[in-house]
């Protein structure tokens, strides 16, 4: 068992997909055989088609990563399972998940994920997790939104109708000097003729809420089928996957492609804008689709430094302008995204 070795990893959508059964093989390899696997419940525990959601889950990673994992069930913070009456209490909860050397969490509701959990103090088990190292603690999709600061009400502005706000997030990358509220389906593109992208915020809306973060904040997006990987024993920071993370402060981008390492201090330094930052481009096709065709996102084309013989040095972002015209920016965004 290697759960002192430990791993936060942010999936940006897909989380039981085909796509993303190389990384969890890999994450599950990073921990040796016999782990302890805990699915925990909480974004979706208020769905009706809860039980069939965990099924499904542990099934995945059963017969795709050969992982066997529990449930940690969406436990009243005074008795029983929502639902499941006798089905376990908060403090059991608590420990499966302290104790669990993998615990996964994925799609649902930020917002009832986040009041949960705060109700449950088990925020507070998984910020000691990360501040530990300890095991490896991966939040995808509606789970990824509460990692940061602040966190996004995706359900309630873009359902519901409600005045775009942040709420108070886990801060779990807090723990790593990161101040960031973290947006996963950052290039959603499901609504065709209007703009989903930003987990479905669309541009007008996330220009607006990025005025109401600290100056020395930022948003940090993760692609779908996308996943940022970060290292707690090494400080470093893996994208991994067929998009992008993007780092933006105040409209400016920086995207970050997939098959990237960069040690944590740099992505401090981009989060807090402290310093001009150069991400170099991958020196290896990434994970899941070849770096060198990462896509033009959100008009970021990324051209590598050093071609000959094929190898890629480091490498520039160049801003596409009116009929393909670019301009070069030395690894900071120029514009809106």
């Amino acid at each position: 068992m290697n759960a002192g070795n430990g791993l936060l990893v942010l999936m940006g959508s897909g989380e039981t997909s085909p796509t993303m059964v190389t990384l969890h093989r890999e994450l599950a390899a990073h921990l040796g055989g016999d782990a302890d696997a805990v699915i925990l419940e909480t974004p979706y525990g208020f769905q009706v088609n809860r039980d069939d959601i965990s099924n499904r889950a542990r099934e995945y990673f059963r017969r795709s990563v050969g992982l066997a994992t529990v449930i940690a069930p969406d436990t009243r913070a005074d008795g029983p399972s929502i639902g499941a009456p006798g089905n376990g209490d908060a403090d059991k909860v608590r420990d499966l998940v302290r104790r669990a050397d993998w615990v996964f969490s994925g799609p649902g509701s930020p917002s009832y994920a986040l009041n949960r959990w705060h109700t449950l103090r088990l925020g507070e088990i998984l910020r000691e997790r990360v501040a530990r190292g300890y095991g490896v603690t991966v939040m995808a999709s509606a789970a990824a939104c509460t990692v940061g600061f602040a966190a996004l009400p995706v359900y309630e502005v873009y359902k519901a109708g409600h005045p775009p706000s942040w709420l108070t997030g886990l801060d779990l990358l807090g723990t790593l000097g990161l101040p960031v509220a973290v947006i996963p389906h950052y290039d959603n593109a499901e609504g065709g003729t209007h703009d989903t992208r930003f987990c479905y915020l669309g541009e007008p809306r996330l220009a607006a809420l990025e005025q109401e973060l600290p100056y020395e904040s930022a948003v940090l997006g993760i692609d779908e089928h996308t996943a940022v990987i970060i290292d707690l024993s090494t400080s470093l920071v893996r994208v991994w996957g067929r998009g992008v993370m993007t780092i933006r402060r105040r409209g400016a981008s920086v995207p970050v492609p997939g098959g990237t390492t960069l040690p944590l201090k740099q992505l401090r330094d981009l989060v807090t804008g402290t310093e001009p930052a150069v991400v170099p481009l991958p020196r290896r096709p990434a994970d899941a689709g070849a770096a060198h065709r990462a896509p033009r996102r959100h008009g970021w084309h990324w051209r590598c430094g050093d071609t000959a013989g094929g190898r890629c040095g480091s490498g520039v972002a160049v801003r596409l302008g009116a009929g393909g015209a670019g301009r070069r920016d030395h690894g900071r965004g120029g514009g809106g995204a």
